[in-house]
């Protein structure tokens, strides 16, 4: 039981990293059903971490996350797993995803929105390892 938590705690760690807004490295595309749309975490081609929101369907650039329109950027490991968490003032929401202790690859994505306090909470399903980002 220790050798499987401590293979948890490193998994954890290593994806800590892949996270942070200044890696450099792409991680992939999570698709949320709901509004057709793909969550790609990654690098940009400055080498500076983003996320990019499109339209599934036509690739559409909604909006680009990145460290120069969002505040409170965090990650870290919990018992529900990794998360990834920040707010961004432009969209008046607070965005937090979740990497379940699990062996699918699905984040939980939680978004609380400014002006209601009904919550938005879906599973957005892994699609890719991308190729880059602009």
């Amino acid at each position: 039981m220790k050798k499987l938590l401590a293979l948890v705690a490193v998994a954890l760690i290593g994806v800590a990293g892949a996270f942070a807004w200044s890696t450099g490295e792409v991680t992939g595309t999570w698709k949320d059903e709901n509004y057709d749309a793909n969550w790609t975490f990654g690098a940009s081609t400055s080498g500076d971490g983003q996320i990019v929101l499109t339209i599934a369907s036509t690739g559409e650039v909604v909006y680009t996350f990145n460290s120069t329109n969002t505040s409170n950027f965090e990650t870290k490991a919990t018992t529900e797993g990794f998360v990834v968490q920040f707010y961004c003032k432009d969209n008046e929401r607070f965005y937090k995803f979740t990497k379940p202790i699990s062996l699918d690859a699905n984040l939980k994505m939680d978004i609380d929105r400014d002006w209601t306090d009904e919550p938005y909470n879906v599973t957005i399903t892994y699609q890719t390892a991308g190729a880059g980002l602009n």
